[in-house]
């Protein structure tokens, strides 16, 4: 038997986070991790960089969080990302910088050392890992949390931070959606986002590892225009990836029927440009002319002869390449993968939260913050930003 008067269930970055705040407060707390190690899932954001936050105001910012905008100001307005860097840099000692589009990133380039840092700050003497919590129970103003193997931590309050259920190797495996459940708490049902798509293309294979920056995509379901986004686009194995992909890829029915996205691969070009670019380079090849637009890769797998020369295109030709560049079609063929997600979208619902202290309005004392709500942010440091934010604002509202 354990007691304290904070029990942080989860030792991901939202959990990391409100251990910190806690401990910089002088409040007695205990994290319960179920892995062996805290942090598995921080390990991996930003290719293993981890983009910590995102420098952008708040009243930017919140416009990442899609349906949830509104809900997270709050937190992100107490909580700013600038305030995040100079908790890292002052308090835990760990010097960032900031590249493209306002991303933060530890100068070292580790993500270990943010995950480290944040551990050592808290004291492993506050953290119990190896606890796979099964149940939560508050009785006479207490909660007592329950281990598989039946170990019970006492608290006076709780603070869920399971994360959702994506990488569920990481402990993001939706156990934080089923405590939450079992306390009266409605779950918003989970899906992917941020993920990669797999699509019937069948060149995507062949151009693997290409990236189209700038392109313009619009996802379509049964006829409908359901989402619109913009970014670099990456060619894999199966499919396409990218920022601009994954944005969209939360938009994606969990039963694709006549779903497709249309892909504008090189928004600045017209008719007449086109026509332009060809009439200046009579001699090249019309795939070489092609490749000042688009990577030479696709420039050569829009055209059904790669050799032809500019000065031989037919205007048929060039409405159809054009036609390429400008509507290309991916039809979906599934629904993307939760487990591959760089996060989850769903989560306990909103409505059922103060978005002012993230306590929930079931059960006085339990807090639910980070992936385990219904929020999910665009790329770019705005889920990390979410976690480091409703972390502190649950844990001023129970420190005062």
């Amino acid at each position: 038997m354990r007691e304290a008067g904070v029990a942080v269930i989860g030792g991901g970055a939202a959990g990391l986070f409100a251990g910190c705040f806690l401990k910089m407060n002088g409040a007695d707390l205990v994290i319960l991790e179920r892995n062996a190690e805290c942090g598995l899932k921080l390990l991996i954001t930003g290719h293993g960089r981890c983009n910590i936050t995102n420098l952008k105001e708040p009243r930017e910012l919140k416009r990442g969080y899609h349906e949830a905008s509104n809900f997270v100001y709050p937190a992100i307005n107490s909580f700013p990302p600038s305030a995040c860097v100079r908790f890292i840099e002052d308090e835990v000692g760990i010097r960032l910088k900031t590249e493209e589009n306002d991303r933060v990133f530890p100068v070292s380039d580790k993500a270990s050392d943010i995950r480290d840092g944040l551990v050592v700050y808290i004291g492993k003497d506050r953290i119990i890992t190896g606890f796979k919590c099964v149940s939560i129970r508050k009785e006479n103003c207490l909660f007592e949390v329950v281990s598989e193997d039946g170990h019970i931590v006492r608290a006076k309050h709780v603070i869920l931070a399971c994360g959702g259920m994506s990488y569920p190797h990481t402990g993001s495996d939706g156990s934080g959606f089923k405590l939450a459940s079992a306390l009266g708490h409605s779950i918003a049902k989970p899906a992917a986002a941020l993920a990669t798509v797999n699509t019937s293309a069948e060149f995507c294979g062949p151009l693997a590892g290409v990236t189209v920056p700038g392109v313009v995509l619009t996802l379509y379901d049964r006829g409908a225009k359901r989402a619109v986004s913009g970014g670099d686009l990456l060619f894999t194995h199966k499919g396409i990836s990218g920022p601009s992909v994954m944005e969209l890829s939360r938009e994606i029915p969990a039963r694709p029927d006549n779903t497709y996205i249309l892909a504008d691969l090189a928004p600045g070009i017209t008719d007449r440009s086109l026509t332009e670019l060809i009439d200046s380079k009579p001699r090249a090849l019309f795939a070489t002319a092609l490749a000042s637009l688009v990577p030479r890769r696709l420039a050569e797998s829009l055209l059904d002869d790669t050799q032809i020369k500019c000065s031989g295109v037919t205007s048929a030709e060039r409405k159809k390449v054009l036609l390429r560049l400008k509507e290309f079609r991916f039809d979906i063929n599934e629904a993307p993968d939760i487990n591959s997600a760089y996060c989850t979208r769903g989560g306990v619902e909103l409505s059922e939260l103060d978005r002012k202290s993230f306590g929930s309005g079931i059960i006085p004392g339990l807090f639910i913050i980070g992936e385990n709500t219904d929020v999910d942010g665009i790329s770019g440091g705005y889920n990390l930003a979410f976690a480091a934010a409703s972390a502190h604002l649950a844990v001023k509202s129970i420190v005062g």
